[in-house]
């Protein structure tokens, strides 16, 4: 998987000063680069077999919607504020560069599903532990998280439920 970083660039300075931006937008135009770098989260759905797959705004919904369509999985997405329609419930959270919100149509989910959450980075955590809370305020079971990138430095994976999967296919 290491030889893999070379397709990922990184951008000084953004979205704000101090911070090195993961891109890995160059590997979505090369498919078979992309396929590896897929297999990790591949393995965990077929491992822990969930009965969603739930995507975090706005990179996330690209390797979730994918991993789902594959695997004949229904998609959930966690948006951003106020692009929801519909009977909606929502979390504020702070990020390693301010502050955010997190949304989810809570009438889509049923009771007890078990659900994975996929996002393309894991950083200070903040984007998913509110994403996995907001599974569980819809009375649904958070199984797992899946990132294609974790920024261990930043200890993200300590505010993650230590009781479920966790899974990154690289680590920087």
């Amino acid at each position: 998987m290491e030889n893999l970083k070379k397709y990922i660039s990184e951008i000084n300075d953004y979205p704000k000063k101090g911070i090195v931006f993961k891109d890995i937008n160059p590997i979505y135009k090369e498919p078979d680069i992309w396929k590896q770098l897929m297999e990790p989260l591949e393995k965990l759905i077929i491992k822990i077999e969930p009965d969603y797959i739930a995507g975090i705004e706005s990179r996330g919904f690209i390797t979730a919607s994918a991993l789902a369509f594959k695997y004949e999985l229904g998609f959930i997405s966690i948006r951003k504020p106020n692009k929801l329609p519909g009977k909606v419930i929502g979390l504020n959270y702070k990020l390693e560069y301010g502050e955010d919100r997190l949304e989810i149509q809570s009438e889509l989910i049923s009771n007890n599903k078990r659900i994975l959450v996929i996002d393309d980075l894991l950083a200070t955590g903040g984007t998913a532990s509110t994403a996995g809370k907001l599974i569980s305020l819809c009375g649904a079971k958070l199984i797992g998280y899946g990132f294609l990138i974790e920024l261990s430095d930043l200890k993200g994976r300590d505010k993650l439920d230590s009781e479920v999967f966790i899974e990154s296919a690289l680590k920087y």
